[in-house]
């Protein structure tokens, strides 16, 4: 090697270093940086690449249909553009995957995200967490339950073992990746070796199909077997309860990184501050079928880290193309 070519050498490398020291990523893909620690992607250094966008998307997918009413979501939107000063639109994602992707490209800046996707979301995407839904006293959270229909012959988990088991979505949470983590750890079973999994699409076409007796076992959200016993939906005495978790966060809400930082504190707020009242009411009222009618700060790196050693088990990494 040419002398002359060493100090060269030596500052590139250096110089490499100190970029990849300031800008650390941790689980996150290479393109985001976490400087304060969150575990979330930071703003752009640069304010000539920031977001600012005259209309504002808000996504989401059909399978998250359930968590506004109608006017709910209307009345969301409209406060967001009273605190923003922005248009806002809601754009319907026909999957989780699509939801991701326009959110990494940019063009999505707005999105609630179902338990399970949220460390996808951030990683890959770029999502950064702000908000979760919680009851009128302030408690949130949900627990996955195995349920059956009487005298299937399922007693305990063990009793799955050669049957076929229903679960919603490969991204759910409580619908798939906690029960399939909890079978494997704790049970010693396997997809695929110790029972068989076929999916439903969402929690309550799983819960029809035990009543109906389609299927023996399944796993679904506590919040939907409460809702659609409140609601009549199915008998009360059509499915039981097999086993039940500790408690999950609920679905978390967030922007794209890249928006303009002033812009997302306003978005937060609009979260933080909404009350959905009828017209002609005082009283909030509840903006979905499980009685939750206000958001809560969600702090992914604490709440989410039990969904992250899920996924753990699971052997999922954020790795995106």
């Amino acid at each position: 090697m040419n002398p002359r070519w060493l100090p060269l050498l030596l500052f590139t490398s250096l110089r490499l270093l100190a970029t990849e020291a300031d800008c650390p990523h941790g689980e996150l893909s290479q393109q985001f940086c976490d400087r304060d620690g969150d575990m979330m992607a930071d703003a752009p250094t640069d304010p000539k690449q920031w977001l600012d966008p005259y209309t504002l998307v808000f996504g989401n997918t059909p399978k998250q249909s359930f968590i506004f009413s109608k006017g709910a979501q209307k009345a969301l939107m409209a406060h967001i553009e009273k605190v923003t000063g922005k248009r806002v639109v809601s754009f319907p994602y026909q999957t989780n995957s699509a939801e991701l992707e326009a959110m990494r490209s940019g063009i999505l800046h707005i999105a609630g995200m179902n338990t399970g996707s949220v460390p996808t979301a951030v990683n890959c995407a770029g999502f950064h967490l702000f908000a979760m839904t919680a009851q009128n006293d302030g408690t949130y959270g949900y627990t996955m339950q195995m349920i059956t229909y009487p005298h299937s012959g399922i007693k305990g988990i063990y009793d799955i073992r050669d049957k076929t088991v229903l679960f919603t979505n490969s991204s759910s949470n409580s619908g798939h990746k906690a029960p399939v983590a909890l079978l494997k750890e704790r049970f010693g079973m396997k997809d695929g070796i110790d029972y068989q999994s076929r999916f439903s699409g969402n929690h309550n076409n799983s819960i029809k199909k035990i009543v109906d007796k389609s299927y023996r076992a399944a796993f679904v959200a506590s919040g939907f077997t409460q809702s659609m016993l409140s609601e009549h939906t199915v008998p009360k005495d059509s499915f039981k309860i097999i086993y039940e978790s500790d408690s999950f966060p609920t679905t978390g809400y967030g922007y794209s990184h890249g928006l303009k930082p002033a812009l997302a504190k306003k978005i937060e707020q609009a979260f933080l501050t909404f009350v959905w009242r009828e017209e002609g009411q005082d009283k909030a009222k509840s903006f979905n079928q499980f009685g939750e009618n206000r958001f809560i700060p969600a702090d992914y790196k604490e709440k989410w880290q039990i969904i992250r050693d899920i996924d753990k088990a699971n052997h999922i990494t954020y790795h995106c193309k």
